[in-house]
């Protein structure tokens, strides 16, 4: 019981928050040392964060009793990386690269996300005026959702240079989170936008008006899904406690799965080996196109990849 009226308060100071003044965490410290932060990148909104990880946080609760699990969303990507950085969470959501990012600050992966094909790029345009070719987009606006988001902006751009398009040719930009894109795209404002075939989906599915005017124009190959972290200080034992619940969450008989979001809830054991393939892609991306400046290689664990 007091697990979930902190998830509520949280929820309603956020929500009070998220009005004219915009979300702004408030950046203290957990009182109690069986409390745990969970950050989760900010893909939406900061209410409808907290509206999809409270079912695991109490589930979490439930397979780790005594100890409190408190999602923490943050404004934007800057702000969420910023905190990954300042070692803010116990454990955190990143997307692959921020992944990678967190190695360096004290960050090992546990679990991640599965399927791994759902972890791909995608070109999204309104039927009635779709590209028939990427070289088409030459000159045109595109939108994505950040300088920073992997699946939604570094793979189709590495997939449009893969193609021959001149990627300075292309009016870019950054509309803030996946949906937002792909509103951008519906309303017809940009030739073309970026997103991921499992927002778009999401999206598709609550929206099927507007999903009928949308054409899906490319897909790039997919990346290792996003990961599940835990902070270098956080005992072992609760680590893999986490790791393991989060790995059996799907298959949990004694659980109403209805309470997760679709797509949500499906977790695999992991470590930092598993985004190998991260690694290369935003290094060949760096060779070829330059990494946006927040997003680091760690330096300390490459040679172990």
């Amino acid at each position: 019981m007091l697990a979930r009226i902190a998830v509520a308060l949280v929820i309603a100071l956020t929500a009070g928050l998220c009005g004219a003044q915009g979300y702004r965490p408030t950046g203290t410290a957990p009182a109690a040392q069986d409390t745990y932060i969970f950050g989760i990148h900010p893909y939406t909104n900061p209410q409808d964060l907290f509206d999809a990880y409270a079912p695991i946080m109490r589930y979490l609760e439930q397979k780790l009793p005594g100890s409190r699990f408190e999602v923490e969303a943050s404004r934007d990507y800057p702000d969420y990386e910023a905190k990954l950085a300042a070692r803010r969470f116990h454990f955190s959501l990143p997307n692959p690269a921020q992944a990678v990012a967190s190695f360096e600050h004290g960050y090992r992966v546990i679990a991640k996300m599965t399927p791994d094909d759902d972890f791909r790029g995608i070109f999204i345009a309104r039927s009635s005026e779709a590209p028939t070719s990427p070289k088409d987009l030459a000159g045109k606006s595109v939108c994505f959702t950040s300088a920073t988001a992997l699946a939604g902006t570094l793979q189709p751009l590495m997939w449009l240079h893969d193609q021959g398009v001149d990627l300075k040719s292309l009016k870019i930009r950054y509309v803030g989170s996946q949906f937002s894109s792909i509103l951008n795209a519906w309303s017809g404002e940009f030739a073309a936008c970026g997103s991921t075939s499992r927002f778009f989906r999401t999206w598709s599915r609550n929206n099927p008006d507007k999903a009928k005017d949308l054409k899906l124009l490319w897909r790039t190959p997919p990346l290792p899904h996003n990961a599940v972290v835990v902070r270098d200080d956080v005992p072992a034992e609760v680590a893999n406690r986490v790791a393991n619940a989060l790995a059996g969450l799907d298959k949990d008989a004694t659980v109403d799965q209805n309470q997760f979001r679709a797509d949500q809830q499906h977790f695999e054991l992991a470590d930092d080996s598993a985004y190998k393939p991260v690694i290369e892609f935003l290094r060949r991306y760096d060779t070829a196109i330059g990494l946006p400046p927040q997003i680091k290689l760690p330096r300390g664990r490459q040679g172990a990849f």
